[in-house]
């Protein structure tokens, strides 16, 4: 993996870009209910994602990332959170992500922007799949009444 030292200096410095995300989402006017959520909360998602990215990126696919995405899917569900803002604050947190590495000016080679285009390239398959399974999650809590509904006969 050519970009492995640039996922290590997003798990080495998660809390930076967090702090960009929280910035992000309080500047973003349709994430109304988001922007409610406690500063600490929004970091800590951040944190569980970046902190351990390495392992999030080899394990794409996994059962492991389906599992965990589509169970926070139906947590937001069950909240009453927006699914647009769900979706849309993982894409922000992709977005800030890259512009963190973007912004440290790794980029003195060639082989230098080949790992940043794999990174961006990862990335986006990575928070994809998130995007999938958390929607998966909150269509599957949606569903969970009309079929009680249909087995009870109304």
């Amino acid at each position: 993996m050519v970009s492995s030292r640039l996922v290590q200096h997003i798990e080495d410095h998660w809390e930076a870009i967090a702090t960009r995300l929280t910035k992000r989402v309080h500047d973003t006017e349709e994430l109304t209910h988001l922007k409610q959520w406690p500063d600490s909360e929004v970091r800590e998602a951040a944190r569980r994602i970046l902190q351990n990215l390495g392992h999030w990126l080899l394990s794409s696919g996994s059962h492991e990332l389906s599992e965990r995405y589509q169970q926070i899917g139906r947590k937001r569900c069950d909240e009453g959170f927006p699914c647009c803002e769900a979706v849309r604050a993982f894409q922000l947190m992709r977005v800030e992500t890259f512009g963190y590495i973007r912004d440290q000016g790794f980029l003195n080679t060639s082989m230098d922007v080949f790992a940043e285009e794999e990174l961006a390239l990862r990335l986006a398959r990575f928070f994809d799949l998130v995007v999938f399974y958390i929607v998966m999650g909150y269509e599957a809590r949606l569903r969970e009444p009309l079929k009680r509904r249909v087995a009870v006969g109304l």
